[in-house]
């Protein structure tokens, strides 16, 4: 999974147009806080409910389905919780200008409408019904909405969900081109660049990996701790606690360890230990590596300390690169490494 860093989140924005050089998407990217994560996951079934009975909310072609009073409730709340996590994305009335959720129309990433001049329905149920003259956009805005689903299925890093993204859809010309010249088929093309335009705009803003974390429970005696620690270490993971069992010699050792580092763990660490060590894994949560995997040195003192490769301990750039190899990804492993040198090696016959 993948996010942008908090820090830079207003910086950059993509500009892209479709292959018959018609249609104009601009979008930029903006960065969620983990909150926002957290709050989507414990509302998701209010959310569902929100998709299922507002699919067409404002349509002068549909009715939405009716709301009962308690899911009502539960949305305006919803609405009111969410707009708290929406500060930092600078739109104006932007909770009214939510075009969709995604993945799957209830994950934690958002597409935002801020195209002068449209005013679609909002996705939020409404006590009376709307009839709006909707302009030419709303004939493709579904074209629209499926690249960004696409997008955040499958974010440019490791081909993996995205997570804490909000999309900001700034410019849309050309529709009406579209509607005059009758030019057929155009969904495809709105849906592979909006899905482009999505990605380059994410990759224009500082990325962070999100990784799955274990929670690691170890029991082990005295004479072992320092061995136990050395192997956490080796693996990147980080000790919560330690506490002595009462009544004997045993330490309870609480810590977190990165999945992708979990292969083997427990069978090196009693081989380490000489089986006076015994580790129990389960699932915990999901952690941002607050490392750029991109990051490359680029000031005298990055450049005396880590090298002009800047290739000594970039865990997320690892990790990125494991994943992408192991799914047949482009890398950027270079197979020949310095190819100007030439040795030529003697047989002894």
């Amino acid at each position: 999974s993948s996010g942008i860093n908090a820090e830079y989140g207003d910086q950059f924005h993509h500009t892209i147009t479709t292959p018959d050089k018609v249609m104009t998407f601009t979008i930029q990217a903006y960065s969620l806080p983990e909150e926002f994560v957290n709050f989507i996951s414990d509302n998701v079934n209010a959310l569902k409910c929100l998709v299922n009975s507002t699919l067409f909310a404002g349509s002068t072609t549909h009715t939405p389905a009716p709301i009962d009073d308690h899911t009502g409730f539960k949305i305006e709340e919803f609405k009111l919780l969410l707009e708290e996590y929406l500060e930092g994305i600078p739109v104006e009335e932007c909770i009214e200008k939510i075009m969709c959720f995604g993945p799957h129309k209830n994950g934690p990433n958002i597409l935002i409408n801020n195209i002068a001049g449209y005013d679609r329905p909002v996705i939020w149920p409404r006590s009376d019904s709307e009839n709006r003259d909707l302009s030419t956009l709303w004939d493709f805005e579904g074209s629209v909405i499926r690249g960004f689903e696409l997008a955040v299925s499958s974010g440019p890093l490791c081909e993996e969900p995205m997570s804490a993204v909000a999309f900001v859809v700034s410019e849309w010309t050309g529709a009406i081109d579209y509607r005059e010249k009758e030019v057929r088929p155009v969904s495809g093309q709105i849906v592979s660049t909006v899905k482009e335009c999505c990605r380059q705009s994410f990759l224009k803003q500082p990325c962070r990996l999100m990784v799955a974390m274990y929670q690691c429970e170890i029991q082990a005696t005295a004479e072992v701790l320092g061995r136990v620690y050395g192997v956490l270490a080796k693996r990147h993971g980080r000790v919560l606690s330690e506490e002595l069992k009462e009544g004997s010699g045993t330490f309870l050792i609480a810590a977190v360890l990165p999945v992708a580092e979990s292969l083997g763990f427990a069978e090196e660490i009693r081989k380490k230990t000489s089986g006076f060590a015994m580790p129990q894994l389960v699932f915990s949560h999901w952690e941002t590596l607050q490392e750029d995997p991109f990051w490359v040195p680029t000031t005298e003192e990055e450049l005396a300390h880590f090298g002009e490769l800047g290739d000594s301990g970039n865990i997320a750039h690892d990790y990125m690169m494991a994943a992408r190899k192991r799914k047949g990804l482009s890398t950027d492993e270079q197979i020949v490494v310095s190819g100007e040198k030439q040795r030529t090696l003697k047989k002894n016959k």
